[in-house]
């Protein structure tokens, strides 16, 4: 047997973890910041990874950022961690060993008898950090004795073009336990992250890796989620954005070229004038600039009509009626934004869970006049939300809220990404919430040609280290003209990013 070579090359800070606990049935995913604490919540504690479990220490372990990689270590918990089925903690020698965590790398916490599991016990995935699929799906194996896994063939059917047409079986053996062959795939079939080469019989809460997808066995089913980046893409190609002005031509934007992937949160900043709203309206069409903006493999620019209800946007100013109810807001968003064959009953739901989701369930019947600044905020978002967009923008949402109602506000922002949908956000207060984006575009405004040009795009720790400073803030300052209390090196940055872009540096 030998490691995946597909899954733990990929080391980079693009990571989640995705957790199951069998007695709570349920498969949640975790964002990582740079330092999360995994434990046990109690009164003087409070994990960035909560699990309620008697077998989980309050202080059971930690996942932190060192220079680009993110290692686990276990914190001398009770009762250890185990990490692709090698201990760590508890008694083992090994005990504040830190690990390299790499994507496909599984994590479980349990007491010492693993053929017979706790209940409460934790199985923690590392995955990609976009694009999950994490509807708690699971096929009950009850009486059945055979099962396959194919593309288009067997029990339980994928679509997926890295799995074989006859992927994998599980079989019921004569030792009556559960076991899974290889049907000689092309991707192969991981155990705890292990490749198998021949039927290997299966314990309780291993874990299951084919392709893409990851299978978690329990005595009676099979959970399983999809932990594969989405194909679908916003792809960016700005040439110029141009306005006329006393008939002469004025470029605003030029020369931006980026991609992002479904599920991800990224910010924009930009120094003073460099064209952050100019650069978001011409992404939504808007206004349109000359150059492509494509969604999924759709123009946007050439069939608006078509994607225009894909799209949320949510203003500065919140466009609110004061005197009508929350719930009168969303159900009259709902009959304009939502499919016209859309039930009664359908948008019901959507109002509900929308409602739900930005923690305004309890405001259903409150005037808008009367709620606070953060929730007036969360009912513009959510006037948005309710057609289901699969991209969404907001200009500055957290102007003007305290440090705590921004922080979650963007942490509900954070959510909406990981249900699959691009979020992208302009912020003047970026680091306060820094750990909660993918991603972030630099625009910067030449000092020479006055024009909005991309400074850097990439993730936030790139960010950093590309413009040598320890702060988002620190990048803005590097930016901005000398007389905005700047360092006025926008020039410098923005060749020194299109070099980086060449692979010159």
């Amino acid at each position: 047997m030998s490691k995946t070579e597909s899954w733990t090359d990929i080391v980079t800070d693009q990571l989640a973890i995705v957790l199951f606990v069998p007695s709570k049935q349920q498969i949640k995913q975790f964002a990582l910041k740079e330092d999360n604490l995994i434990g046990r919540m109690s009164s003087d504690v409070s994990p960035d990874i909560p699990i309620d479990s008697p077998v989980i220490s309050r202080k059971h372990g930690h996942i932190y950022l060192q220079d680009d990689y993110y290692f686990y270590e276990d914190l001398s918990s009770t009762n250890g961690t185990y990490i692709d089925g090698i201990l760590y903690g508890r008694e083992s020698e090994d005990g504040k060993y830190k690990n390299l965590l790499k994507i496909g790398d599984v994590l479980r916490i349990d007491h010492c008898d693993l053929e017979n599991p706790h209940p409460d016990a934790a199985i923690l995935v590392a995955v990609h950090a976009t694009g999950h699929e994490l509807v708690n799906k699971y096929i009950a194996l009850g009486k059945c004795r055979s099962l396959m896994i194919g593309r288009s063939v067997g029990d339980i059917q994928l679509d997926n073009s890295a799995i074989s047409e006859q992927h994998a079986v599980f079989t019921w053996n004569e030792n009556d336990r559960w076991q899974v062959s290889d049907c000689d795939s092309t991707n192969g079939v991981f155990i705890n992250n292990i490749r198998i080469n021949s039927p290997t019989a299966l314990k309780p809460l291993d874990v299951i890796r084919i392709a893409d997808y990851v299978f978690i066995y329990t005595a009676d089913k099979l959970h399983y989620f999809c932990s594969a980046k989405s194909g679908k893409q916003l792809v960016i190609k700005i040439e110029e954005r141009s306005v006329r002005k006393l008939l002469k031509k004025q470029i605003l934007l030029q020369d931006i070229n980026l991609s992002i992937s479904e599920g991800e949160m990224v910010m924009i900043l930009g120094g003073s004038g460099a064209g952050k709203t100019t650069f978001v309206n011409a992404v939504m069409g808007y206004e349109k600039a000359k150059g492509s903006i494509e969604h999924d493999n759709i123009d946007i620019y050439k069939e608006y009509g078509k994607v225009r209800s894909n799209m949320g946007f949510v203003p500065q100013q919140d466009l609110l009626r004061m005197e009508d109810t929350v719930y009168a807001t969303l159900s009259n968003a709902a009959e304009m934004k939502m499919d016209s064959k859309a039930t009664r009953q359908e948008r019901e739901q959507r109002i509900d869970h929308v409602l739900n989701s930005l923690g305004l369930l309890r405001e259903r019947d409150s005037i808008v006049k009367k709620l606070s600044g953060g929730q007036r905020k969360r009912l513009s978002i959510a006037v948005e939300l309710v057609s289901d967009p699969g991209l969404f923008f907001l200009d500055e949402p957290d102007s003007g809220l305290d440090g705590i109602m921004a922080k979650s506000l963007m942490e509900q922002l954070r959510t909406i990404a990981d249900e699959g949908k691009i979020v992208m956000v302009i912020t003047h207060a970026p680091d306060r919430v820094s750990h909660l984006f993918d991603k972030v575009i630099v625009l910067a405004k030449g000092e020479k040609d006055n024009i909005g040009h991309l400074a850097f795009f990439g993730s936030v720790s790139a960010a950093m280290d590309f413009f040598e400073t320890t702060s988002l803030e620190g990048v803005i300052k590097k930016i901005n003209r000398v007389d905005e209390g700047g360092d006025g090196l926008s020039d410098y940055y923005i060749d020194k990013y299109s070099a980086y872009e060449k692979g010159n540096i």
